[in-house]
């Protein structure tokens, strides 16, 4: 496999503008702006399969199905790249169509949930799939005889899909305790979660202040 460094230089000789493209996801990410970095990413990378197939007009899915048949991918890698559940394409999909709030990622066999919408996830995600999404595309591209099964089965990532009413008991808070809750609809319920503090931190917190008045 292949640094990310020497695949820009690479694509960079064969279409200066793809390699300025890798180019600048590498500098979004240096300056630890996740989720710009991690759309970037995606979108280079659906642009640059589209264009070794000169197929613009079809979706994601289908391309990376032609990438395939092509032989430019393996099996294990397109698994990777199209698994409706957990693969790039859904990721990608989220971020373009989703209300994020309601997405969480589960990394290895850790059992914490990383919002999707919180750009830390989003920097951690990119750094487990940017190099192998770099391989992919510097080997569609020019052809090289790359294998990233290995590589690809040593990556854990889940999508989870929880309700307002759990994110807010994550909080800490009872959704019961708001008397208009069922009046709103699912995005409002949303955005009320997402934005409500973390009660049990506050009160952890108020607890420590009063330790020296009580």
């Amino acid at each position: 496999m292949y640094n990310k460094g020497e695949i820009i230089d690479y694509i960079w000789q064969y279409s200066r503008y793809h390699g300025n493209m890798l180019g600048y996801c590498e500098n979004i990410i240096e300056d630890e702006n996740g989720q710009a970095a991690l759309i970037y990413l995606l979108n280079i990378t659906e642009i640059m399969l589209k264009s070794k197939i000169n197929d613009y007009d079809s979706d994601f899915s289908s391309v990376i199905r032609k990438i395939k048949d092509s032989g430019y991918i393996t099996n294990t890698e397109y698994k990777f790249l199209n698994n409706k559940f957990n693969g790039v394409r859904r990721i990608r999909n989220l971020l373009a169509h989703a209300n994020l709030c309601k997405y969480n990622i589960l990394f290895d066999e850790d059992a914490l949930l990383y919002p999707l919408s919180e750009n830390e996830t989003c920097i951690i995600l990119y750094n487990k799939i940017s190099d192998i999404l770099f391989n992919i595309i510097f080997k569609v591209w020019l052809e090289q005889e790359i294998n990233l099964d290995a590589e690809i089965k040593n990556i854990k990532i889940r999508v989870k899909e929880i309700s307002p009413e759990q994110l807010l008991s994550y909080k800490g808070v009872d959704y019961r305790e708001i008397s208009t809750w069922n009046d709103l609809d699912e995005s409002t319920k949303f955005r009320i979660a997402d934005n409500a503090s973390d009660v049990r931190v506050l009160s952890h917190i108020l607890k420590n202040l009063l330790k020296e008045y009580i």
